[in-house]
């Protein structure tokens, strides 16, 4: 049990459920200060499950997640393939009693536009 404040940009959300209850499935990355990245998991069922559904929360926005009895369930940072331990490319925490402040937005994409043609019209000043 910890007490922090973690800041990062979802990455993943998926809305799931799992013995008649349904939940939001969060992953988010964080940087760390040696410019690393970490991915954070948790669930949700109340507010930013409600958040997702409306079209609200969407990849890329940020969340502040904060609680004074943070949990750790697991931290996992490699996995096994063909015999082989295999270091991942982000290692996760999966996190329990989060509290999620929902951020800033992300951008949204510049729209193409085709580039200015020049013109012999006259301009008035």
């Amino acid at each position: 049990m910890f007490s922090n404040t973690i800041v990062g940009n979802i990455a993943y959300m998926e809305v799931a459920t799992y013995e008649d209850r349904e939940f939001l499935a969060i992953t988010i990355y964080v940087n760390d200060m040696y410019d690393g990245t970490c991915a954070i998991k948790f669930n949700n069922n109340n507010g930013l499950l409600s958040a997702f559904k409306n079209g609200t929360l969407k990849v890329g926005q940020q969340l502040i997640l904060s609680q004074y009895d943070v949990r750790i369930n697991s931290i996992r940072t490699h996995y096994t393939k063909d015999d082989q331990l295999i270091a991942l490319k982000r290692p996760e925490l999966a996190l329990t009693r989060v509290r999620a402040v929902i951020g800033s937005a992300p951008l949204p994409k510049a729209e193409d536009r085709p580039a200015a043609q020049p013109t012999l019209e006259e301009i008035p000043f």
